[in-house]
């Protein structure tokens, strides 16, 4: 999947992290106002079974009324372990509410912090091939022998073998001293006998596709980009079956 069509697909998961986490904030927003409203009547409730408790016995004392003051208390009790078992749920539920909306708002910063990268990256990219078109010229290029000075074509195929064959000698090295290198790089600071292990800071480098961003904010269009210097290769084709045969004649009658 291109950058292009990746960042298409993450704005799409992101507009619907969007959507949910609105979705989730409306909900904790009204269970948290029925929560509230619950705990207000239950208190309200308890509130009347206490008076009617109170009531219950100065009629008690008093000697007349027991028998109604005794049902408004029932009818009270009943009433507020219903309200109370009520405000449970609705604090329950919005204690849900707010889980599944943090839930939502975290996956949104995930999901925005994957595409701000991927858009980042394919500004960058954009950036590179719209400059590309714009470069300036690339650096002085090697300077070659005009056609009058070439050397001939045994001398140009004798040192293109030998570069063939040190090349592939200090390539050979090179890996062996990377896979070395790779060994030593396990190994934390410090002294080990002749060996001193230490490690500096590698500096800093330009993050393109930042500025890239930058420029694109600022009204600035592009960043400018210079163009590189040519890649050299040497190519060396095998040499022909007939000469291989004239050389090894040659060494059998040496």
């Amino acid at each position: 999947m291109n950058t292009t069509a990746k960042a298409a697909q993450q704005i799409t998961r992101l507009v619907e992290a969007q959507d949910t986490l609105t979705a989730g904030r409306r909900q904790e927003a009204k269970t948290a106002k029925a929560a509230q409203r619950a705990t207000t009547r239950a208190k309200a409730a308890r509130a009347k079974v206490t008076e009617a408790r109170t009531e219950l016995r100065k009629v008690e004392r008093a000697g007349k009324g027991v028998a109604a003051a005794t049902r408004r208390l029932h009818t009270r009790l009943e009433k507020a372990v219903i309200l109370e078992q009520a405000a449970r749920v609705a604090r329950y539920e919005a204690r849900q509410a707010a889980r599944a909306a943090a839930t939502a708002a975290r996956r949104l910063d995930r999901l925005a912090l994957h595409a701000a990268a991927t858009a980042t990256r394919m500004v960058g990219e954009v950036a590179q091939r719209l400059g590309e078109r714009a470069a300036t010229p690339a650096p002085e290029q090697d300077k070659t022998l005009p056609v009058e000075e070439l050397p001939t074509v045994t001398e140009i195929e004798a040192h293109a073998e030998r570069f063939k064959a040190l090349d592939a000698d200090a390539k050979a090295t090179a890996k062996q001293a990377d896979a070395e290198k790779k060994w030593l790089r396990r190994l934390p600071v410090g002294q080990y006998g002749r060996v001193t292990i230490t490690r500096t800071n590698g500096g800093t480098v330009i993050d393109a596709d930042q500025v890239a961003v930058a420029y694109l904010d600022a009204g600035l269009g592009v960043p400018p980009r210079k163009g590189r210097k040519d890649t050299f290769k040497v190519a060396l084709a095998e040499a022909p079956a007939v000469e291989v045969a004239e050389d090894v004649a040659l060494v059998l009658t040496a």
